[in-house]
C-alpha cells in the first residue's frame, strides 16, 4: 500500500510501542499523528483517583519519549468540552484522512467509542479499531447455544479449548509526522492537571520510589517475573507479606505490556520447563495463566453484560436489602472495624494505593458479608484508592465476592476474619505493620484483641474502645443478619414472581421461582463470515440490539468523606494510619444506594509519627517490593475455605 495515509493514532490505555496494533498499521501506512485527550468528562462517575492518574503521568512521560526517538512527539491535549472536539480539530488541523485506535471494553468505554466512531464516519472519516487488549473478542467465545458464558471455568475452559494464533505488531522503527502536526494545541503533560502540587509534595514521591512505570519498565518486570517469580508463583497464595506476585496488573491496566507478549513468554516458559523435567512448574503456570484468563474475562462479562457496574448479574439481587450505613462504611475505609486483618488492609490501601490479593478478597468479604454495605460502594472506593484500579476487573472481583455472579461466594459464606488472619499472616507481622497500637499484642492474641486477658492488653497499651476499636459487629450478630437479609431477598423475589404470573400458578413455574435469574445474550447469530475481524461490535440481549445509553451510578458520592480529612486531628481515638486530604470535590445528589463520596486523593504523610500516635506511616514500605497481585482483580481461589466459614444451621432462607 502507498505510505499516502495521514493517520491519528488515538492512544487511550494503551501506552506503549511495542505489540502496538493500531500504532503499527498507521506507521506503515503513511504519516501518524500520536494523541492522547484528557477529558475528564468523559469518565463520569468514574473519574480516575490520584494514584491512578499518577501513573498516567508517568507513563505518557515515558511514552512520549519514547515516540520522540522515533521521530515523532506525542500530542497532549486538555479537552475541557469532549474527546470528539478535540479529535475533529485535530483532524482538520492537520488534513488527516482517518482514526485508529486499540479497543477498550469497560462499560463507559463502549458508549463513548460507539458515539465517536459513529460521528466520525457520519462526516466521512475512516475509523479503524484493534484488539490490542485482549487474547480473545469477547463475541469470539460463547457456549454450545452460541449464548455467553455467565460461569468463568466453562469460559476458561472453552478459550483453553480454541485455537489461538498469536501475531504480535512489530515496533516501528521510525514514524513520520503528519504535515501540520505544529497546528495541533497541545499542551504541556502538567497542563493535563494529573496531579496538584500537594500530591506532588506528598506521597506520589513516595509512590515513585517503590514503582517505574512505562512501557519498557513493564517489559523488565515481566522478564523479571517470569526468569525469578513464576516458579514458586502456586506456593504464595498463602502470603500477604512480602513479594508474592507478579506485580504486573498495574502495567496490563494501562496498556504497558501486551497480554498477548505476557501469554507467549509464559508458554515459552512452560516448554522449557517441560523439556527440563520440572514438574513443579506446571501449577504455577496454570495459575498465572488463570489469573490472565480472570482478566480476559472481566472484559468479557462487561462486554456481553455492561448493566454490570450498576446492578448485579443475577437478577434475584435487586431484592437484596442491603444496608446504606455511611457510619459502617466511613468505619470500614479507615480501617477501624475492629478486625485486626481486616483493618490492617484497609490501611494499608488508604495509605499505599496497593494491598495483596488476598487481602483484597478478605476486606471486600467483610464489607458486603459482615457490613452488608453494598457492593457498588466498595467496588467505588476501590476504583478511587487502587493504584492498579482496573473497573472490569473491580466491577467481577465485587460481584464475585457479593455472591451476584452465578459462580461467585455462596450468598450465604461468611468468613471468619480471626481464622483467616490465622492462615494469612500467622506471626501477626503484618497486622503489626499497619497497626501500630497492636505492635506489641502477643501473637497467641493479635487476631483476636477481644478475647485476650485484661492484662496482656494493659501490657500491650491496647484500650479496646479508646485507642482500638471494639468488634464493629459480633460474628453470631453477622451471621443472623446475613441469613436474614437473604430470608427477605428471597421473599421479596418470590412476591415479584408471583406478581408478574398474576394469579396463572402452575407446578413448572412455582420450580423457577426460587431459581436465579441468569440473563441470557446472544453472541452466535450475530456473527458472519463476511463481519471485520477489526470492526468493534455492541453487545445485543437474546439476539436483539439495544441502543446503548450511558451507564453509571445513579448519583455521585456524597462528600462525607470529607469527614476523614477534617477529623484527622481527631484519628488518634480511631487508629488511622495515614491523613487524608481531599483534593477533588464531587456534586451530590439522592440515588437508590446513595453512595457515599471517597476521595481520590489520599495524601500520604512520609514522617514516622511517635508508635503510641495513630497517624503512623512507615514511609520506608513503599521502598520494598510490597505485595502485589498479577491481575488486579478481588479473586478467591479459596472456593472452600475450611475453617473460615461461619455457619447457622438453624437458620435457613425462607
Amino acid at each position: 500500500m502507498a505510505r499516502s495515509e495521514k493517520t491519528v493514532v488515538w492512544f487511550r490505555r494503551d501506552l506503549r510501542i511495542d505489540d502496538n496494533p493500531a500504532l503499527a498499521t498507521a506507521a506503515k501506512e503513511g504519516s501518524v499523528l500520536p494523541l492522547f485527550i484528557w477529558c475528564p468528562a468523559d469518565y463520569e462517575q468514574y473519574y480516575p483517583g490520584r494514584c491512578s492518574r499518577w501513573w498516567l503521568k508517568q507513563s505518557l512521560a515515558h511514552l512520549g519519549k519514547s515516540l520522540e526517538s522515533l521521530g515523532c512527539p506525542l500530542t497532549l491535549i486538555h479537552a475541557e468540552d469532549s474527546t470528539l472536539a478535540a479529535l475533529l480539530e485535530s483532524i482538520h488541523s492537520t488534513g488527516a484522512t482517518r482514526v485508529v485506535y486499540n479497543r477498550l471494553y469497560d462499560p463507559i468505554s463502549l458508549v463513548h467509542d460507539d458515539r465517536i466512531k459513529n460521528e466520525l464516519s457520519a462526516l466521512g472519516i475512516p475509523v479503524q479499531s484493534f484488539n490490542g487488549d485482549l487474547l480473545y473478542e469477547p463475541w469470539e467465545v460463547y457456549d454450545e447455544n452460541g449464548q455467553a458464558f455467565t460461569n468463568f471455568n466453562m469460559y476458561w475452559e472453552k478459550c483453553m479449548n480454541l485455537s489461538l494464533e498469536i501475531s504480535q505488531s512489530l515496533a516501528p522503527v521510525r514514524l513520520v509526522p503528519v504535515p501540520g502536526i505544529e497546528n495541533v494545541r497541545g499542551c504541556p503533560i502538567d497542563d493535563l492537571g494529573l496531579e496538584s502540587s500537594k500530591d506532588e509534595e506528598s506521597s506520589n514521591a513516595l509512590l515513585s520510589r517503590a514503582w517505574s512505570p512505562g512501557w519498557r519498565n513493564a517489559e523488565n518486570m515481566l522478564d523479571e517475573f517470569v526468569s525469578y517469580g513464576l516458579l514458586e508463583y502456586s506456593k504464595h497464595g498463602m502470603k500477604v507479606g512480602g513479594t508474592t506476585t507478579s506485580l504486573l496488573s498495574p502495567y496490563l491496566h494501562f496498556g504497558e505490556l501486551s497480554v498477548r507478549k505476557v501469554y507467549q513468554l509464559v508458554k515459552m516458559h512452560q516448554v522449557n520447563w517441560e523439556n527440563e523435567g520440572k514438574s513443579e512448574a506446571e501449577e504455577s503456570v496454570l495459575l498465572f495463566l488463570r489469573s490472565i484468563g480472570f482478566r480476559e474475562y472481566s472484559r468479557y462479562l462487561c462486554f456481553n453484560f455492561p448493566f454490570t457496574q450498576k446492578r448485579s448479574l443475577l437478577g434475584n439481587l435487586k431484592h437484596y436489602p442491603w444496608r446504606s450505613d455511611e457510619d459502617r462504611f466511613k468505619s470500614w475505609r479507615q480501617g477501624m472495624t475492629g478486625y485486626p486483618l481486616v483493618d490492617a488492609g484497609m490501611r494499608e490501601l488508604w495509605a499505599t494505593g496497593w494491598t495483596h490479593n488476598r487481602i483484597r478478597v478478605i476486606v471486600s468479604s467483610f464489607a458486603v458479608k459482615f457490613l452488608q454495605i453494598p457492593w457498588i460502594w466498595g467496588m467505588k472506593y476501590f476504583w478511587d484508592v487502587l493504584l492498579d484500579a482496573d473497573l472490569e476487573s473491580d466491577i467481577l472481583g465485587w460481584q464475585y465476592i457479593s455472591g451476584s455472579l452465578p459462580d461467585g461466594h455462596e450468598l450465604s459464606r461468611l468468613d471468619n476474619p480471626e481464622v483467616q488472619g490465622q492462615k494469612y499472616d500467622p506471626d501477626g507481622e503484618y497486622i503489626r505493620t499497619w497497626i501500630p497500637e497492636l505492635a506489641r499484642m502477643p501473637t497467641e492474641w493479635i487476631h483476636c484483641p477481644w478475647d485476650a486477658p485484661s492484662s496482656i492488653l494493659e501490657v500491650a497499651g491496647v484500650e479496646l474502645g479508646f485507642n482500638y476499636p471494639k468488634p464493629i459487629v459480633q460474628l453470631h450478630i453477622a451471621r443472623e443478619c446475613l441469613d436474614d437479609a437473604i430470608s427477605t431477598m428471597w421473599q421479596l423475589d418470590t412476591a415479584a414472581k408471583l406478581a408478574e404470573l398474576d394469579g396463572e400458578v402452575v407446578e413448572d413455574n412455582m420450580n423457577n421461582i426460587r431459581s436465579f435469574d441468569i440473563p441470557n445474550v446472544v453472541l452466535k447469530k450475530e456473527l458472519s463470515p463476511s463481519a471485520s475481524s477489526i470492526d468493534q461490535r455492541i453487545p445485543s440481549t437474546s439476539g436483539q440490539k439495544k441502543k446503548l445509553q450511558p451507564l453509571e451510578v445513579k448519583a455521585p458520592y456524597k462528600q462525607i468523606i470529607q469527614d476523614d480529612v477534617m477529623n484527622a486531628s481527631n484519628m488518634e481515638d480511631t487508629g488511622s494510619t495515614a491523613k487524608l486530604q481531599a483534593s477533588r470535590k464531587r456534586s451530590s445528589s439522592d440515588s437508590a444506594f446513595n453512595v457515599p463520596s471517597c476521595s481520590s486523593s489520599l495524601i500520604m504523610h512520609s514522617q514516622i509519627h511517635d508508635p503510641n500516635s495513630c497517624l503512623v506511616l512507615h514511609s520506608d514500605y513503599l521502598q520494598q517490593n510490597a505485595d502485589r497481585n498479577g491481575a488486579g482483580k478481588v479473586e478467591d481461589n479459596d472456593s472452600e475455605d475450611s475453617g473460615t466459614s461461619i455457619s447457622r444451621p438453624s437458620k435457613r432462607a425462607a
